[in-house]
């Protein structure tokens, strides 16, 4: 069976601890299910409390036996109601109100606050800690790092999938179910988690062609028209056809660990405009790859990526097509949450340290057209950055032959593919 080694459990701890003291919080209790696996290794309908010194507690109301199978925290204490928790608190703190407690302000819902705040700890002040272990879970460990390599095998295999299913004819939907049923057999869990009130994340951003340019409601550079309002971004029905860039854009979810890559495939040549954009992309990456060092304030690494977009073509399209569409980030912080720190974005003050991990996807966006552009998820070395992907960067061309008229995964001629110019 899987488990979080517990030496991470440990360590882990102790850094959130360590941010207690710092922040003059007496104890923290965690119900956010992210967080809870962070500072745990599993997920359940519990409460941590973790004092500023002194042992956890960790109170499951279920399932019990699975918590002290996954989780190395002792002791594992059944919690029947939660009008134990205030002697749960006294006992872990060791002291009696009043007394400072962090909760997860930034995620938990308003209704639940006043609950906790007007009925279960009405003597104590509660502070928001969210944002405080969001900065701890900041810098990956070593074993984080691994987690995060492992999926970003699983989205090699995806990206080395698509020229097997990509044909002329098959549309953006038939091609995004079997890309994930690709990485569903390879080890992805099938979904990511986020931290940002009503952001959604699906498995992928497969999109092709013109509608491709459709823009999203969330705050993302791409989007593309999905197939209902109900989830207005994603694949759509349209079919691929000849000439078509076709960008995939997947995240994939390594026990509980996320790689986030965007890969461009082609049928045929694209429109020259696309493969321009697509070599911008790439010519970013490398400059980022140098200039993103420990040091570095994120908010200026955005100005300057700005400021090198503006100076060559196709500026105007570059992150959105238009003010009101475009987006105000570059990249963003990912580990097991999609939008977790740093953001490579405007008035952004966060200083680079070894350990950071984020997304990068610089993206021209064209109406009319199409997309084009690369994303990978970059560790921060000493050195600079470090791309724990493993897909190549070039844009595939994938030669097909008629259209077959069938899903890729029945039927249909192969696909070959083959970088631009071979």
């Amino acid at each position: 069976m899987f488990q979080v080694p517990k030496e991470e459990i440990a360590n882990r701890l102790v850094a959130f601890q360590a941010a207690l003291v710092q922040h003059r919080i007496d104890a923290a209790v965690i119900r956010q299910n992210t967080d809870l696996y962070y500072l745990t290794g599993t997920v359940q309908d519990a409460h941590l409390i973790v004092p500023a010194s002194g042992s956890p507690c960790f109170l499951v109301r279920r399932d019990v036996r699975r918590a002290e199978e996954q989780s190395p925290i002792r002791p594992v204490v059944p919690l029947t109601s939660i009008k134990e928790l205030p002697d749960h608190l006294d006992r872990a703190c060791g002291s009696r109100p009043p007394r400072t407690l962090g909760m997860e302000l930034d995620v938990l819902p308003a209704s639940t606050f006043f609950f906790y705040d007007e009925k279960v700890f009405p003597k104590d002040r509660i502070v928001d800690v969210g944002t405080l272990l969001r900065q701890v879970r900041m810098i990956k460990s070593d074993w984080e790092i691994e987690m995060m390599r492992r999926a970003a095998v699983i989205s090699d295999a995806v990206a080395r999938a698509v020229p097997e299913f990509l044909r002329e004819g098959v549309s953006e939907l038939e091609l995004c179910i079997e890309l994930e049923a690709v990485a569903r057999k390879a080890g992805h869990l099938g979904f990511s988690r986020v931290r940002t009130f009503n952001l959604e994340i699906y498995f992928g951003h497969i999109l092709s062609g013109p509608e491709a340019a459709t823009s999203s409601y969330a705050d993302s550079p791409t989007g593309g028209p999905g197939v209902s309002p109900a989830l207005g971004q994603g694949s759509g029905t349209r079919v691929i056809g000849r000439g078509d860039l076709v960008s995939v854009d997947t995240m994939v979810n390594h026990h509980g660990y996320l790689n986030d890559q965007t890969r461009n495939f082609a049928l045929e040549a694209p429109p020259a405009e696309l493969a321009d954009a697509h070599r911008l992309s790439l010519e970013l990456h490398a400059w980022l790859r140098e200039a993103a060092r420990p040091g570095a304030v994120t908010g200026e690494l955005y100005r300057e990526a700005l400021e090198w977009a503006a100076s060559r073509p196709l500026s105007q399209y570059f992150m959105g097509s238009e003010d009101a569409s475009r987006v105000s980030f570059l990249a963003h912080g990912l580990g097991l949450e999609v939008d977790e720190f740093p953001f490579i974005a405007r008035g952004q003050k966060t200083m680079l340290r070894e350990g950071m991990t984020f997304a990068f996807e610089p993206k021209y966006i064209i109406p009319g057209i199409g997309i084009a552009g690369i994303e990978n998820t970059y560790r921060v070395t000493a050195r600079g950055l470090e791309s724990l992907n493993l897909s190549g960067e070039q844009l595939v061309v994938v030669q097909t032959g008629p259209a077959s008229g069938r899903s890729g995964a029945t039927g249909g001629q192969r696909s070959a593919a083959r970088p631009p110019g071979e």
